[in-house]
């Protein structure tokens, strides 16, 4: 019973090592940093709860700027640095994912 058990735990870790590392690598972001005058402050509070995301403009388009950790409290006018991520798809085929977020100062 032993020796089963010990083939089969030696199996399922040689198995596993081997898919693993057969795995595609994810493809690398592209990043860039802008910076960009809000426009308009979206907020929202649900008791200690808070969301605020910002409008800004992006190459001629209105976009919403994610600050996922509120560390920021700017105002319409202001300039933010603005950190714009585009990803691969996960899964051919299908448009590139574009992805902004607030960096705080």
């Amino acid at each position: 019973m032993t020796k089963k058990l010990l083939l089969m735990v030696a199996i399922t870790i040689i198995v596993c090592t081997v898919g693993w590392s057969a795995a595609k690598p994810l493809p690398v972001p592209e990043t860039s940093r802008e910076k960009l005058q809000v426009l308009k402050v979206f907020s929202a509070h649900d008791g200690d709860a808070v969301c605020r995301e910002y409008m800004v403009r992006w190459k001629d388009q209105d976009v919403v700027v994610r600050d996922p950790l509120v560390l920021t409290n700017y105002q319409v006018g202001d300039t933010i640095n603005v950190l714009v991520i585009k990803n691969k798809y996960p899964a051919q085929p299908g448009p590139d994912l574009l992805s902004f977020q607030v960096l705080p100062h």
